[in-house]
Parts: structure tokens; sequence; C-alpha cells
């Protein structure tokens, strides 16, 4: 019932042989055509129209990442994502000037500080976190020694990326919060290897809407670094 206009890619429409702008009903406030190598999103004149992805490949990478997350996983793997999504959220609130994402931005023709720009820069690097956050899942184990090594293993990750450690740490360690101990996932696959989803998730986070809701990672996209 609610949702962000988002313009729908131009060559998709032409092949339908409409020759006006279309717009979508989408959960998430961007859309990405794999087809044609276009993102979108509900900015509405301010700024490109689409951004081609030819030169940014990760983000197409990172979008097929995250559609085999939900082919494989469903909605848990829709929520794993979210996860990664808001976490990189939190770092790009504020990080915002990390050297990767500047590049991204200008590349697509946007400023490296404007909102519209963040759910495409740091699309990259959250679908890699949900891989690792997948990981630990599957793993199943979470006692102190394990989230330790795991927490340990993705901060040399970010430090890779640019992404100060001490900065970025506490967003990581509100997710681990909530994974100290797993149920198993009431939609896994048919074989009943399903995730084990940390207790508390499923009661905060919504099975639908955009990644902010699907989240139980509560802050939202525009908020002020100080208020999440």
């Amino acid at each position: 019932m609610a949702g962000h206009l988002v313009r729908y890619c131009p060559l998709c429409a032409d092949a339908l042989g409409v020759g006006e702008a279309v717009w979508l009903m989408s959960p998430d406030s961007w859309q990405v055509c794999l087809r044609h190598g276009y993102w979108s999103d509900d900015s509405r004149g301010r700024g490109p129209d689409f951004v081609r992805l030819a030169e940014m490949p990760e983000a197409v990478t990172a979008h097929q990442g995250r559609q085999q997350l939900a082919e494989r996983w469903g909605p848990d793997g829709e929520e794993l994502f979210a996860d990664a999504f808001q976490v990189a959220v939190y770092w790009w609130t504020r990080m915002p000037d990390v050297v990767c994402w500047v590049r991204r931005a200008w590349t697509a023709g946007l400023d490296a500080r404007e909102m519209r720009a963040a759910p495409l820069v740091i699309y990259p690097e959250a679908a890699e976190l949900a891989g690792a956050m997948l990981d630990f899942e599957c793993a199943g184990r979470r006692d102190t020694a394990d989230r330790s090594r795991w927490l340990a293993g993705v901060e040399q990750v970010m430090a890779g990326w640019g992404v100060d450690v001490a900065e970025g740490r506490q967003a990581l360690l509100m997710w681990l919060g909530r994974h100290r101990r797993g149920v198993p996932a009431p939609s896994g696959p048919a074989d009943g290897s399903g995730l084990l989803l940390g207790v508390g998730h499923s009661r905060i986070a919504s099975r639908t809407g955009p990644v902010s809701q699907r989240s139980f990672l509560t802050w939202q996209l525009g908020m002020a670094a100080a208020d999440m």
C-alpha cells in the first residue's frame, strides 16, 4: 500500500512501445534493470533520471547477489540483505567521504554527500556484508569466541573498503547482539536447511516492504548520526 514512485527503465519501456515516461510503485526508492544496466530512483527531476551501470559493474554484481539471497533463502535472505544494507547506511551517514563511495557517486553524476547517492554507492559493500552475515548464520556457532572471530574478520574487510573500523563497529555489535542464539527459520528451503535467525529478529523486522522495514536495525537513511 505504500512505496516510492521510481522511473521505469527507458529501454524496457521502448520495447513495450511506450513513448513517454513510465513510473513504477517500488518498495525501495530505487530499481535496477539488469537487462539494460540502468539504475533509477524516485528523485523526479533532481539530477540524472537514470544511471548507467556499465562503469559500475560492482553495483550490478551486488544486485545479482541480493537476488540470489532472496531466491535461495526467501524472506530470510531479504532480511539478511536488509540488515547488511542498514549497517552500510549507518557507515555512510557517519563517513560519506569513504573514497570508493565518493568515486561511485562521481561516476554516476551525483554529489557524494547527496542522500540520493547513498543506496547506489553502498550497494556493493552491503551485498558483500550480507554474504558474511549469511556465513555467520549458516555456521550456527554464536558463543563469544565465534562472534569475536566473525567481527574481527568483517572489520578487516571494512578496513580494506576504507571504512573506519572504530566508527563503524557499533552497528555490527548491534547486529550481533540480536544473534546470540538462534531458532530454525520458518521459511527455509524444502530440504530443511533453513537459516538460524537471531531471536527477536522476526518480532521487529517486517517480512515485506523496503529494506529499512525488513531489518530490525531501525535507523533510517536521512537520520542525523546522533539519532542512530
